[in-house]
């Protein structure tokens, strides 16, 4: 990235600043956030009541949408399940509204199952995928005390997620362990991010021939998308030598030919740090950890913690310019 190319010269480089142009209409955004009607839906509390199963089991008494509205609304506020069985009860009697809420039994065994509902943006016209991960840690310290006292139940999970860097909105996610590698979730990921990809970009972790194979198994032969990801220093020939004919080669070829930031300026790879942005907005609902203990939970969780974030940034966005 250019900020890390230029390190060793920031001191002389003034700080870049920008001024929001959409102030007024961000303001009132950033207010909307915290209403609460914004989050529960006329349709949720139309569809509480859960249908009747015609299949052997018991019958449900809460739709996957009402625990699912719970649960936003917990996780809104960073409220544990007891308090926000509470919180929610406590609306639903102000409202005067005739509804039970779920109690925090009901949701912790309903949110390890339950399918949880995709909150997409309409797209009209191809877009650039930018795809990185994070890890979020689970009950307990994390890796440190997992490595000193061998306690299996403290880990963490990796976040894979895909982020549309024109309106900043996560398109695809995946969670899993921290032994799965960046490169093996790269496929999935652009299968799930939906057509019209016009630009696959990542970062040198993600470098190397598997990961090129697997993006162009993930996207139809006759649309594929361009794949920015700055092979690592090894692979950078010497200027003038031969290069093969693969996308790969090219980058490395073209980089020893005009540089590293003649590169990234030319591909776009500078909207790779917007990844980093969306983690932030998803850290800052969860605060970086998942407090379900089962992997199906967790799933769940991070699912709305992912929605939220987007509804926040539908709702409040700032537009920006650069002050010269």
């Amino acid at each position: 990235m250019p900020f890390k190319f230029h390190e060793p010269h920031r001191h002389r480089v003034p700080k870049a600043r920008y001024r929001v142009r959409n102030w007024a209409e961000y303001d009132r955004g950033l207010v909307q956030r915290g209403d609460v009607r914004v989050w529960i839906s006329a349709e949720a509390l139309a569809h509480w009541t859960a249908a009747c199963r015609s299949t052997p089991g018991g019958q449900r008494r809460f739709s996957n949408l009402a625990v699912e509205t719970v649960l936003v609304l917990g996780a809104l506020y960073k409220l544990p399940l007891r308090q926000t069985e509470g919180f929610v009860r406590s609306l639903i009697e102000l409202t005067r509204l005739e509804l039970t809420v779920p109690d925090h039994t009901t949701l912790a065994r309903r949110r390890r199952t339950m399918q949880t509902t995709e909150f997409r943006w309409p797209r009209t016209k191809p877009v650039d995928i930018v795809i990185d991960s994070t890890g979020l840690k689970f009950h307990g310290a994390g890796e440190w005390a997992r490595a000193k006292h061998g306690e299996s139940r403290r880990s963490w999970r990796k976040l894979h997620i895909s982020v549309n860097p024109d309106d900043n909105e996560i398109i695809a996610f995946e969670l899993t362990d921290d032994d799965t590698s960046d490169a093996a979730m790269i496929g999935d990921l652009v299968a799930a991010s939906g057509g019209n990809i016009r630009a696959v970009i990542a970062d040198g972790a993600y470098d190397g021939e598997p990961t090129y194979d697997a993006i162009r198994a993930a996207r139809p032969p006759g649309s594929p998308p361009k794949i920015v990801i700055p092979p690592k220093a090894p692979s950078i020939p010497d200027r003038g030598d031969p290069h093969g004919g693969s996308e790969r080669k090219r980058h490395a070829a073209e980089i020893a030919r005009h540089g590293r930031m003649a590169w990234q300026r030319r591909h776009g790879y500078g909207k790779r740090s917007l990844a980093e942005t969306a983690f932030s907005r998803i850290k800052t609902i969860n605060g970086g950890r998942l407090t379900s203990r089962t992997f199906g939970s967790q799933q769940n969780e991070i699912a709305v913690h992912i929605k939220i974030a987007n509804r926040n940034m539908l709702m409040a966005r700032p537009v920006s310019e650069r002050v010269r």
